[in-house]
């Protein structure tokens, strides 16, 4: 039963009911699958959410019950939910005006309509030297890049300044890796410019929160950029930067890309995409993406596809430079595969068939970082498709190892219990659909097959 309320402060908080920690949220037409982890520790366990002057309908979704609130700017509901009958969590919903993530001017859509960026911008480089000069950074443990020649041209101008307040109070936020990436996208809201960082004029935030990240930081990375001169060095490595970037836009089929995705999910469109990225980024990938002002626009924020050695089987150079795109095809296909799985048609159907996720994840590896079944289906569907598009573009003779190395990379050191299964599945599905049938024609069948598997 869905209970509605508009009024705010106004009455005791009414109980609604649940046996899983998870809850699923939505703000206005925006379903977010597992979002909400109900504690009864926190009292009250306050959602902020930023709305519209109008306000927008805000719905708790328990696995046994429903609630929603008409929220505005200002207003707070209260309302308790009650773990096994037992243990109950104070919960509120409190309205924030929203200002949103972009704003796109008239002049900004006509100069990147139609087109891709590839960028190391000044700011974005910042954040990741700060990283890298981290105790966090300096591990071996997939954050930055630490086997190039620009590591230690890094280390050597910028490791004397690793003792700065700055880098001290940046390495107690990303202890936790996954904390990472809401910093490092948050650094492409600001700009640097002679020597000093300025808010973007577009964005306020890159990632999904609420808050910039980084904002709280920027007094102490413009005094770590102004001690270390960091603007000298990042202009003595702007060659290297441009090499960099010509290579990742002319030579790893980032064009063919687009196209493939597009010609595969017709229903999602796009009016410019983004491609930002540091020497520095090791293996913390990540992508987002923008509808503001009749503009759409995705973001890859991803690592340099240098050799690693022992990463990889052996094959044609042809086919190395469609494996070298992976890791940035992995992440546009996000922007596409995510509105195709939120379809009301699809998203019901995922979130049975991969309710029981201990068949689908590893708990110690994926599951650690996929535990819901809206993020584990759309990565299982990821790296299939990463097998798809070497069914269409890499050499023949080159796909059985590559296509191999993807699923025992996805089984055995990522976790994902079942991908072989499904991805054998899906590779023969596409090779033999129909006439002018799309990826996206196919998701019926692919649901279907998560739907008589999970068990």
């Amino acid at each position: 039963m869905l209970l509605t309320f508009s009024d705010s402060f106004s009455q005791k908080p009414v109980v609604i009911k649940a046996s899983s920690k998870i809850a699923d949220t939505k703000i206005g037409k925006e379903l977010r699958k597992a979002s909400w982890n109900i504690d009864p520790s926190i009292r009250p366990d306050v959602f902020d959410v930023r709305v519209p002057e109008e306000g927008l309908p805000v719905t708790f979704f328990t696995d046994q019950d429903s609630i929603r609130f008409d929220v505005k700017p200002g207003s707070y509901h209260e309302f308790v939910i009650l773990m096994n009958a037992k243990d109950s969590a104070l919960t509120a919903v409190k309205g924030i005006l929203d200002v949103p993530r972009a704003r796109f001017s008239e002049n900004y859509k006509s100069s990147h309509s139609g087109k891709t960026f590839v960028e190391i911008p000044a700011m974005y480089e910042l954040i990741n030297v700060a990283f890298a000069i981290t105790e966090t950074g300096k591990k071996d443990n997939g954050l930055i890049m630490n086997s190039t020649p620009y590591y230690a041209d890094v280390m050597k101008w910028f490791e004397q300044y690793s003792t700065e307040p700055v880098i001290t109070a940046l390495n107690k936020e990303i202890t936790d890796l996954n904390n990472s990436h809401g910093y490092k996208m948050d650094a492409y809201a600001f700009n640097f410019e002679n020597g000093t960082i300025k808010p973007s004029a577009i964005y306020t935030r890159i990632g999904n929160s609420d808050e910039n990240h980084l904002k709280p930081f920027i007094p102490g990375l413009q005094e770590l950029a102004t001690k270390s001169k960091f603007a000298d060095f990042y202009k003595a490595h702007e060659q290297y930067y441009n090499a960099l970037i010509t290579s990742y836009r002319d030579s790893i089929g980032v064009p063919e890309m687009q196209k493939w995705l597009v010609k595969n999910f017709p229903s999602t469109k796009y009016d410019s995409f983004k491609i930002i990225f540091s020497p520095l980024v090791s293996s913390n990938q990540s992508a987002t993406r923008f509808d503001y002002d009749g503009f759409k626009e995705a973001q890859a924020h991803v690592n340099f596809p240098f050799p690693r050695n022992g990463s990889t089987v052996s094959v044609s150079k042809e086919g190395s430079l469609v494996r070298d795109g992976t890791i940035v095809f992995t992440e546009l296909n996000h922007a596409f595969i995510n509105p195709e799985s939120e379809k009301p048609e699809y998203a019901a159907r995922i979130d049975k068939a991969l309710s029981n996720l201990s068949i689908w994840n590893n708990p110690e590896k994926a599951a650690k970082y996929y535990n819901d079944a809206y993020s584990s289906f759309n990565e299982y569907m990821n790296w299939a498709l990463v097998s798809l598009r070497y069914v269409d573009y890499a050499p023949e003779k080159d796909q059985p190892a590559l296509i191999a190395a993807t699923e025992n990379q996805m089984v055995n050191s990522r976790g994902f219990l079942k991908f072989a299964e499904f991805n054998q599945f899906l590779v023969n599905l596409y090779k033999n659909r129909k006439k002018g049938q799309v990826l996206a024609d196919l998701y019926p069948e692919i649901v279907g097959w998560f739907e008589g598997n999970g068990r």
